[in-house]
């Protein structure tokens, strides 16, 4: 005779599969926790470009993305949470060695990372960025 309730070795799948359901829903409320809040910028994290003080703490939250620059050749980073990646090129397109990351990430440090944009081997030259990326380190 045929029954409608489910032998132990056909409900076995489906309760591995309602645990692995619920391990998968609580992954993704972690992680939109975490995207929703704060990336975990200080009043240290700050970002200037041309001497001038382009984002700070959480502005900077909305800054992580490619700036296209009229060309500068100036950057400061300070705090360690932020960093800045300067291009040559622009969409922060890599071109080998004109692409320099400002910045250290080293928190046991509270000096800026200044740096003016240079290259050559003999005679060395200011080069300007075109773009620059800014993101958490």
């Amino acid at each position: 005779s045929s029954s409608s309730t489910p032998t132990i070795a056909a409900a076995l799948p489906l309760r591995i599969f309602c645990r692995v359901a619920r391990m998968a829903r609580a992954v993704v409320a972690v992680l939109a926790a975490l995207a929703a809040g704060a990336t975990g910028f200080t009043i240290n994290d700050k970002v200037y470009v041309d001497g001038a003080l382009f984002a700070e703490s959480s502005g900077l939250d909305a800054n992580q993305m490619c700036h296209e620059h009229k060309g500068t050749h100036s950057f400061k980073v300070c705090g360690c949470g932020v960093k800045v990646v300067a291009h040559l090129l622009t969409e922060c397109q890599g071109y080998k060695q004109y692409d320099t990351q400002i910045g250290k990430c080293d928190c046991s440090s509270k000096a800026c990372d200044e740096v003016e944009l240079q290259s050559g081997y003999s005679s060395k030259f200011n080069w300007k960025a075109a773009s620059f990326e800014i993101a958490a380190c």
